[in-house]
């Protein structure tokens, strides 16, 4: 089955899903991935 050349509203635009950021989450991600990503670096050169 198909769903090319199924337009059931062409007239209707796509619409955007968007929000506002939220502030500092940025730096907390950054944070957490640089210190997970030392920990796997320690697991791997502890288990060689």
């Amino acid at each position: 089955m198909s769903h090319e050349g199924r337009h059931d509203h062409p007239e209707e635009e796509r619409m955007i899903l968007a929000h506002d950021p939220v502030p500092g989450y940025r730096p907390v991600f950054t944070v957490i991935f640089a210190l997970s990503c030392l920990y796997l670096a320690y697991v791997l050169f502890t288990t060689l």
